[in-house]
């Protein structure tokens, strides 16, 4: 899968030979105490109901995006998984003002909800009000090593593991259908190899050292779901097979995007799909009726990585929290408002001075932060 956008990118090691194993797992010294939370699941209901008052009882002060600050925080509260909820919790209960909570949101919203959704480069990010989780940000940074690319073997290896079909349609990429004598009686289409947690956490600029940004999408990632950080989800095993999965092109879009997900159910490999109201009416037509993905290694590939349910959970959870919130909403509308408004007259100034610095400046603020 050819990686978007104007980020030039290096491989730190040469593609694998198919069934290889993955690069050995670097334990992430320092984070554990940052990370994880020891509290257990019966800390929440108390912690929670606390944090909830206090986002309760936020003013509103005209800032930008406010208006999603109290749904999404709401929502964080609600789906995180317990040790990310816990460390939420507590970090809104010792806030000072309205200001830093405010922040906590605008971290949220820039730091994980942004990264997460926009899948191709990355901008300026809001660091957490709080001066450990700058602590935090250095000990990740120690842990990012050089860019990825987004190696071909990557694709090839989730095709041939996903017996060369999307998971979700059973669609047979169209190369593999021709080969196979392009039988009229089997579905076929343009499948890709999509990345769970998104590619552009491991990739920028090989000619620099890792900008700051990057440190603090995987600090955030990391304190909100440690299970993700215990895993050893990081830079260099970006392409490893456990964070990829075989779709049809329009179904990756969709995941990308947030409007369909699957939640890990109590059998191993086995998951709910799950459809969120703006997926294409269109195409929710053409999907199988039974919403049980069950995903299994091809004959010729049972020594391959399966999809890794700690990485499909969190990518769910963010689906639940983007969607009840409406903060995918902000991202969507401040990334058109940026692409309109750089075509928009080829960017000149209105002679009759009807020019709207004010959009000028919220949404070009706005492209500096996310994008």
């Amino acid at each position: 899968m050819p990686h978007r956008g104007s980020v030039q990118i290096q491989a730190r090691h040469e593609a694998q030979p198919a069934g290889s194993c993955p690069p050995p797992i670097r334990p992430l010294r320092g984070l554990s105490a940052a990370a994880t939370d020891k509290a257990s699941s019966e800390a929440r209901p108390g912690l929670v109901d606390a944090a909830k008052e206090r986002v309760g009882n936020y003013q509103a002060q005209n800032r930008p995006n406010e208006d999603k600050l109290q749904p999404g925080l709401l929502a964080f509260l609600e789906w995180l998984p317990d040790h990310g909820c816990i460390s939420l919790a507590r970090d809104i209960l010792k806030l000072n003002s309205d200001k830093d909570l405010y922040d906590v949101y605008h971290n949220l919203l820039t730091a994980l909800a942004t990264p997460m959704k926009a899948r191709s480069k990355q901008g300026s990010i809001t660091a957490s009000p709080h001066p450990k989780r700058q602590n935090n940000v250095d000990i990740a940074a120690i842990t990012l090593d050089e860019p990825q690319t987004c190696l071909d073997a990557f694709r090839d290896q989730c095709l041939k593991r996903d017996s060369h079909r999307c998971v979700v349609t059973g669609e047979m990429e169209n190369d593999r259908w021709y080969k196979e004598g392009a039988s009229d009686d089997v579905h076929h289409g343009f499948l890709e190899a999509a990345h769970i947690i998104p590619f552009a956490y491991a990739s920028w600029d090989s000619s620099s050292r890792p900008p700051e940004k990057i440190s603090i999408q995987w600090e955030a990632l990391w304190r909100y779901f440690p299970e993700v950080r215990r895993l050893g989800m990081q830079v260099e095993t970006i392409n490893n097979l456990y964070n990829g999965i075989t779709l049809s092109s329009y179904i990756h879009a969709a995941f990308g995007q947030f409007h369909i997900a699957f939640k890990p159910t109590d059998t191993e490999n086995v998951y709910e799909r799950k459809i969120y109201r703006r997926f294409p009416s269109l195409l929710r037509r053409t999907l199988p009726e039974s919403n049980r993905i069950e995903i299994l290694r091809a004959e010729d590939a049972q020594d391959f990585e399966l999809p890794n349910a700690t990485l499909l959970d969190c990518h769910w959870r963010l689906a639940e929290i983007l969607n009840a919130s409406g903060m995918a909403e902000i991202i969507d509308r401040n990334r058109r408002d940026w692409e309109d408004l750089k075509g928009s007259a080829g960017g000149q100034l209105r002679e009759d001075g009807g020019t709207d610095f004010g959009q000028y400046l919220r949404v070009a603020l706005w492209e500096r932060m996310v994008s």
